[in-house]
């Protein structure tokens, strides 16, 4: 893999922000067993999967802790992952623009300084944790840019966890009264996956195909299933899994693999 640690001023978060890129390039297996080494020709470009971190991360995690860039290489399909703090993926009502940034600015900045295609059959976002609500998140406001959206442990019904005292209670980094103008009242806004998923289907925009994975010891289990009840009902594209696992790099490292061979990629530098 061709790896890139870049730092570049973001008009829409007003300072310098940090992402990772990697892209598939020639390996071992290329270069001694005489496969394709044309990765970098005029014309080329690849998939693109957005890769995003959970709660306490940052752009770092996914290297750091799992095998992505291997997993990416085998599948030429290039990655990127940006920061976005603790911010839940959102416009906060007091704070930085993350949607707006990662829908929008990250795309056109990556677009246009590495090969990566631009259709939407060739983007695809997932995360873990709060990231997994972002990608589905992401992916649901802009199906017309994304295919595909995986998540694993995600917190995929906000609502929910939001309502439940315990969970915004000390402890837990998440300042949600200045993420959400009124994070008492998520249900039927923007915030809420169900509602995005109605709200699509009303507009008549492209549906996008979801992935959802959860350890039946994880501790946002029972979001899991709730969310599974709800989104069955709402006859939703979506795939379920579940699986013996906790919240944590084990599960991630594996089941981002099983979210990869799910999503519809080519393998192969398109030309």
């Amino acid at each position: 893999m061709a790896y890139f640690h870049c730092n570049f001023y973001s008009q829409t978060l007003k300072s310098n922000t940090t992402i990772d890129v990697i892209l598939p390039s020639p390996d071992s297996n290329d270069i001694f067993g005489s496969g394709d080494l044309s990765y970098f020709t005029p014309g080329t470009r690849f998939q693109t999967l957005y890769l995003f971190h959970g709660a306490y991360g940052d752009y770092s995690d996914w290297t750091r802790n799992t095998s992505i860039e291997r997993y990416a290489q085998e599948r030429r399909l290039a990655v990127v992952m940006p920061s976005v703090g603790n911010s839940f993926y959102q416009d906060m009502h007091q704070g930085e623009a993350y949607l707006t940034f990662i829908s929008e600015e990250l795309p056109r900045f990556v677009q246009t300084a590495f090969p990566l295609s631009s259709a939407r059959e060739d983007n695809f976002t997932a995360g873990l944790s709060m990231g997994g609500y972002g990608a589905l998140f992401v992916a649901l406001s802009n199906p017309e840019r994304y295919a595909a959206a995986a998540s694993l442990s995600g917190a995929v019904d906000l609502v929910s966890l939001v309502k439940d005292d315990a969970s915004v209670s000390g402890g837990h980094p998440f300042a949600f009264e200045r993420i959400f103008r009124d994070y008492k009242h998520l249900e039927g806004t923007n915030a809420d996956l169900f509602h995005l998923i109605r709200r699509n289907r009303a507009e008549n925009r492209p549906a996008t195909k979801l992935f959802i994975s959860c350890g039946t010891e994880d501790f946002l289990y029972s979001l899991h299933i709730g969310a599974k009840q709800t989104l069955t009902a709402l006859d939703a594209e979506v795939h379920f899994e579940e699986h013996p696992g906790s919240h944590n790099w084990q599960y991630w490292d594996t089941h981002i693999q099983r979210a990869l061979d799910w999503m519809p990629l080519k393998n192969d530098v398109i030309r």
